[in-house]
């Protein structure tokens, strides 16, 4: 329980210093105190609902006075220039402490949340996709999905194995965890060779890519559910590479390679007039957030296309693309692996890239099916699960363009 020591206004009226009885300091600004105060006037009784109106406040606000009550449990100050009659500001201390936003607590806070960072870090070259029976997902679906989840958010992927091969089995499991996210390709799609414009539904090699780069924004979680992988198939194996890991290898081994993909956009194209789609995108492929951190990567060798960039940065553009495209195929970056029938793997695709081998049927059959679910909705599932299971764990972060 955190407890205020003593506070201190400063001269220049804009902050209060704040001195917790464990010796940490914390310095807030009048603004942030008051456009955050948790009082009753100012906290709607409706979640999600923010009551302040901020342009109504003058420029100039300032701290008239803070007071603390007796047993440190409270912040209370005044303004000059509030507009709210008698209005007092309040802040409970533990809500206070929990939103310091000193250079040591932002840091620790982002250190606890990147559980990707995390992982990398802690893998130390193992590549060995997790793994889990569909039993357990029977046995109790709260903690089977609980487990199914941490995998997919600390370490990108998680193949559940011994799935019944059963038409749209994939959809069920899906809509365990979240509702099914649509796209051009429906509510679920079908892979295996047919005759089609789009080379996954041929036997053709697939290089590393994240599904549907060139939408506005590319699905969130991927289910691949394996219906047939006859024995008579020969190739056809799976690669997964954590785009978040081959970045950061980039910016230690090539910063300006690295500065150069966060800089200058890449294009990717999607077309097939015999269904009627057409998507194009363009933007880096590597997005930055507030603190530096890599928020965000786009990566689809596949649909990969025209970038329209100024004549300066067309050169070191493509230097930067191969020099990340040769990290990705470093056999130390991949998980390479079989699936067999019954296996159900499911990861981030905003994180991880995944290639396919070629294969030649010889009379058999490769046969999988797909969906998708928002990356939103896999992580709010994960969280309602830890607080049910009483699983102390920090909202994490995923790879979706989040500084947290």
């Amino acid at each position: 329980m955190a407890t205020i020591q003593t506070i201190q206004v400063g001269l220049d009226k804009d902050t209060c210093e704040v001195l917790w009885k464990d010796g940490h300091t914390g310095r807030f600004h009048a603004k942030w105190l008051r456009f955050n105060c948790r009082c009753e006037q100012c906290v709607s009784p409706i979640p999600g609902v923010y009551t302040i109106n901020i342009p109504l406040f003058p420029d100039d606000l300032s701290l008239i006075s803070a007071s603390v009550d007796c047993e440190g449990k409270k912040l209370q100050t005044e303004y000059k220039g509030e507009i709210l009659p008698e209005h007092k500001t309040v802040h409970p201390a533990n809500w206070l402490r929990s939103k310091c936003y000193c250079d040591a607590c932002l840091d620790s806070k982002i250190a606890k949340r990147d559980v990707i960072s995390r992982y990398v870090t802690s893998n130390d070259g193992e590549r060995n996709v997790r793994k889990m029976q569909y039993k357990t997902l029977l046995d109790d679906e709260d903690i089977g999905l609980y487990r199914l989840l941490k995998d997919v958010v600390e370490a990108g992927v998680c193949l559940i194995q011994n799935v019944p091969t059963e038409e749209r089995k994939v959809v069920e499991i899906a809509k365990k965890i979240a509702y099914i996210e649509p796209t051009s390709y429906g509510k679920m799609y079908d892979i295996y060779v047919r005759d089609s414009e789009n080379v996954a539904y041929t036997n053709l090699m697939l290089p590393l890519h994240q599904d549907q780069v060139s939408s506005e924004i590319a699905p969130g979680i991927q289910l691949l559910h394996t219906m047939r992988f006859d024995k008579s198939v020969t190739g056809g194996e799976s690669i997964i590479v954590d785009m978040f890991e081959a970045v950061e290898v980039l910016r230690v081994e090539s910063p300006e390679d690295f500065r150069t993909l966060v800089e200058v956009p890449g294009c990717w194209l999607t077309e097939d007039p015999s269904a009627g789609r057409y998507f194009e995108h363009h933007k880096c492929h590597i997005q930055l957030d507030y603190f530096g951190k890599v928020a965000a990567v786009n990566w689809n060798a596949t649909t990969f296309s025209t970038p329209q960039v100024r004549d300066k940065d067309v050169n070191r553009y493509y230097k930067a693309y191969t020099t990340l495209s040769n990290i990705t195929r470093r056999k130390s970056m991949q998980y390479c692996f079989k699936l067999e029938p019954g296996d159900l793997i499911v990861f981030n695709n905003r994180r991880m890239a995944h290639a396919r081998k070629g294969y030649e049927l010889n009379g058999g059959t490769r046969h999988l099916q797909g969906t998708y679910i928002k990356l939103d909705d896999m992580k709010s599932k994960y969280l309602a699960l830890c607080r049910k299971l009483e699983k102390n764990v920090v909202p994490p972060k995923i790879g979706n363009n989040c500084s947290f």
